[in-house]
């Protein structure tokens, strides 16, 4: 081939890449089919994740994916920091199994940086009952250290397997439900720093309501209906 020849064609080349790379930055579809989609800034750090469930990812820390074993069963998208860190999701899943049971729910979560998630908006159905809630959590403000909990699942010995969980992050407790319980009861729960029940307002289906105050081991310590109303 020829120095023109190789001008011509190298040209033609990089004309074509332009072509390629515009269309691939701007475009406009009626239908996109795809398992995943990854939303990355300019510099390739991850932002953002949309899957179904057989492409769904792990967790991400500052970047590194770390094996979740327990999402596989939903689609959904994950949300990541600035430093590549999740910090929120939202997931579903539903489906009747062989068994005819129905196994079926969805979960918005936003998360403490570097840690658990600090509020969810949770809903779930099993066919013969379900619940939807709006969740509000305690949660370290030390971030993850992932490979520790990994270490830590495999001690032993309860007490030093919760004790090197907490020393790598993992920790807090729910702290405050809102939401229509398992038993169609509407309830406004307020829990301790162990995610211990002490007090509860609940209206039954029939109208029925009372506050419940509650003791460290969840029985009730005092009632207040309507009917105590002015002692």
């Amino acid at each position: 081939m020829g120095f023109s020849q190789g001008m011509l064609l190298g040209g033609a080349l990089v004309a074509a890449t332009v072509v390629l790379t515009g269309a691939a930055r701007t475009g406009k579809f009626a239908t996109i089919d795809v398992e995943r989609i990854n939303v990355r800034e300019k510099d390739g750090t991850l932002r953002f994740v949309l899957a179904g469930r057989d492409s769904f990812p792990g967790a991400f820390d500052h970047g590194k994916e770390i094996d979740r074993p327990d999402r596989r069963h939903a689609a959904g998208m994950l949300f990541l920091n600035d430093e590549g860190t999740e910090n929120g999701g939202l997931i579903w899943a539903g489906k009747r199994g062989q068994d005819g049971r129905i196994n079926a729910g969805a979960s918005l979560t936003f998360d403490r940086y570097g840690n658990d998630q600090t509020v969810q908006l949770l809903q779930t159905d099993s066919g013969t009952s379900d619940g939807s809630a709006l969740i509000f959590s305690d949660r370290p403000g030390k971030p993850f250290d992932h490979a520790a909990i990994a270490a830590a699942a495999k001690l032993a010995d309860p007490a030093a397997r919760q004790k090197a969980m907490s020393d790598a992050g993992v920790g807090g407790a729910p702290r405050l439900y809102l939401g229509r319980s398992r038993d169609r009861n509407a309830v406004v729960m307020l829990q301790d720093q162990d995610g211990r029940p002490r007090l509860m307002l609940i209206v039954q289906p029939d109208g029925t309501a009372a506050i419940q105050f509650l003791d460290e081991n969840g029985t009730p310590v005092r009632t207040i209906s309507p009917k105590d109303e002015g002692k």
